[in-house]
């Protein structure tokens, strides 16, 4: 077999162990070499005992006293999820992630710090994988933090800093696959920064990204407010003002690029707040029905 991995990011080296290679932090790779994610038995145990977030099970894994490892397996959503689950063709998407992520972190934008990546051949052409990112501690995704925040000027305060995080990203070329709420991850505690996850698919753009670009990444994210059922009550004009100051950072010239596309965006939202309207009453007349208990 050749060498499937190719140039890796500064600050990485590559270890290989059988047929399974692994990209690694240098400044960590002594610790993740302990951890022994080549073998497909440490892997398993790992992830039997994790947790369920999202997709599957996410296990945390301390690396010393001041770091720890997330661990996200690769693997594929929507209809045909359950039939490929974690198959894909050959270790790009993987690596690609690691790249993408490691060049909007060298120009500093909010993204987690990729520890480990993990690669192996399964059967012919198909390969599986698993990421490993810095952990953020005692944090929780956007949706929850203003689900959970105590007055209106706390979701003014996030949705100013989710405009700041979200425009950083941006201006570093960076589009984001799956902008929405739950991939904005808020430290809280010691740790209040705001971090931009999930890059997986991500696309860097050397040129910068397009308006209609940005239109439909914030699109994607107006859209992920609604069905989370936070506009209106949490989520409102004030912190949407706040959002877009944010975003733009007084930049006019941005401003009047994004206006009339981020106006065509705008016109998706009735429809769409209809729709998850009729979803929650639709969830919550189930949820009352007699015939459940009976």
């Amino acid at each position: 077999m050749g060498d499937p991995i190719g140039d890796v990011p500064r600050g990485y080296v590559v270890h290989r162990v059988a047929d399974t290679w692994l990209v690694l932090d240098a400044a960590h790779a002594p610790r993740l070499v302990q951890l022994r994610l080549a073998d497909p038995a440490e892997r398993e145990a790992l992830f039997a005992r994790a947790p369920l977030r999202g997709r599957g099970r996410v296990p945390s894994v301390p690396l010393g006293p001041d770091t720890a490892l997330v661990l996200r397996r690769y693997r594929h959503g929507g209809l045909l999820g359950p039939l490929t689950r974690g198959l894909f063709l050959g270790p790009g998407r993987a690596l690609a992630e690691l790249r993408v992520t490691a060049a909007a972190e060298a120009v500093s934008a909010p993204v987690p710090h990729v520890l480990c990546v993990v690669v192996w051949p399964v059967i012919g052409p198909f390969w599986s994988a698993l990421i490993g990112t810095r952990e953020i501690p005692d944090a929780a995704d956007l949706a929850v933090a203003l689900g959970q925040a105590p007055a209106a000027r706390d979701c003014i305060a996030l949705a100013r800093r989710a405009g700041h995080a979200v425009g950083r990203l941006h201006a570093a070329g960076i589009q984001h696959r799956d902008l929405q709420l739950r991939n904005i991850m808020v430290g809280r505690g010691a740790t209040p920064g705001l971090v931009v996850i999930d890059l997986d698919r991500a696309v860097s753009h050397a040129a910068g990204l397009l308006p209609e670009q940005r239109a439909q990444n914030l699109g994607r994210l107006a859209r992920s407010v609604v069905k989370c059922g936070l506009w209106g009550e949490r989520v409102g004009p004030r912190a949407l003002a706040a959002f877009v100051s944010a975003y733009l950072a007084g930049d006019r010239a941005l401003r009047g690029q994004l206006r009339r596309r981020l106006g065509r965006e705008q016109t998706k939202l009735p429809l769409y707040r209809m729709t998850y309207r009729f979803r929650r009453l639709a969830t919550a007349e189930r949820a009352a029905s007699p015939l459940r208990s009976a």
